[in-house]
């Protein structure tokens, strides 16, 4: 692959996407740094290629990755078809706040946005240098939303984009791996060297929530009553009941990197990342079993569609399964 982490800790010795491109990397030593940049182009294999993230916008779905691609899809995921931007940076994250209005991020420190659901996109600037990386976006509305990235980088604006505004949510130049918001308004930041953050006033202010273990954590997928599920490397899951305030270690039957977690709408929760491996609860988090997804490709994120198919983007593109059965499927008899 064209791209490669530069000075990995310790505890992210593991890339995200089968050793491959990072969605929580530093910045690549190659095209994204050493190339000129500029518009994207139509490559008909882009659906194939390494992509890192996907959102919902409306009935609309956007996936994004290397090279400045960006997919849309107007049939829940059975086609997509690619958008030119005006960057060939590697684009790690999108979100929208409603079906037109989204955002995405990258490297070079690159934001984009686009107002007519994907279909065109152009370039903001927050006067970040070619060094920086983005690695998450999250918008409360059409309006108001956040960029975090590697070494700390964390931005606000309150214009749409427009405008941009640094700020340091903890005096650690550890990388934010994930910014998530939770049902009761909570914002959650979470990342590098057991990195776990939580702002209740709008990211004014943040406070350190203990961390379950010093490695880097990947992903928040917040649950039910309070509850909350990060992981990270080499299998690690842990539950929190209370906000964060205690946590349990969950045991994973595999020992990989988990990068991305969702909670499915019949309850069951699913967690994928190297190699293709997707663990699956159904008991809220407490215990974890292997799924068989048939596909041994790195995955980088997940989204159910509408008809409740599971979509996962990574190292090879967009994959479409069937969902995991909501009961165990009983053992045959001899």
């Amino acid at each position: 692959m064209l791209l490669a982490e530069a000075t990995p800790s310790a505890t992210d010795s593991m890339s995200p996407v089968s050793g491959t491109a990072s969605r929580s990397a530093a910045p690549s030593t190659i095209t994204d740094t050493l190339g000129t940049d500029g518009p994207s182009f139509i490559a008909p294999l882009a659906a194939q290629s390494l992509l890192l993230d996907l959102t919902a916008a409306g009935p609309r779905l956007v996936a994004v990755g290397e090279r400045g691609h960006v997919l849309l899809s107007d049939d829940q995921g059975q086609t997509w078809r690619q958008a030119l931007t005006p960057t060939r940076a590697t684009l790690t994250a999108v979100t929208f706040a409603d079906p037109r209005h989204g955002w995405a991020v990258g490297h070079l420190g690159t934001l984009l946005r686009t107002v007519d659901a994907g279909e065109s996109w152009q370039r903001l600037s927050a006067d970040l240098d070619r060094e920086s990386v983005l690695l998450d976006v999250l918008f409360l509305n059409a309006s108001e939303g956040f960029a975090v990235g590697a070494y700390g980088l964390f931005l606000r604006t309150r214009d749409a984009g427009a405008t941009w505004e640094k700020s340091e949510p903890q005096p650690e130049q550890f990388h934010f791996n994930h910014i998530v918001r939770t049902a009761d308004g909570a914002l959650f930041l979470v990342g590098e060297s057991g990195t776990l953050l939580r702002s209740r006033d709008g990211a004014l202010n943040w406070e350190p929530v203990p961390p379950p273990y010093d490695g880097s954590l990947f992903g928040l997928v917040p649950l039910a009553d309070g509850e909350l599920l990060v992981h990270g490397l080499r299998g690690h899951v842990f539950r929190s009941s209370n906000g964060g305030a205690g946590w349990n270690a969950i045991a994973t039957p595999v020992p990989t990197l988990l990068m991305h977690g969702i909670r499915l709408r019949n309850g069951l929760i699913v967690l994928a990342g190297q190699s293709g491996n997707f663990l699956v609860s159904r008991d809220r988090g407490q215990t974890f079993s292997l799924w068989p997804s048939g596909d041994s490709s790195g995955v980088s994120a997940l989204l159910e569609t509408a008809e409740g198919a599971l979509l996962s983007v990574g190292d090879k593109g967009v994959r479409r399964f069937d969902p995991p059965p909501v009961h165990v499927p009983a053992a045959a008899a001899p």
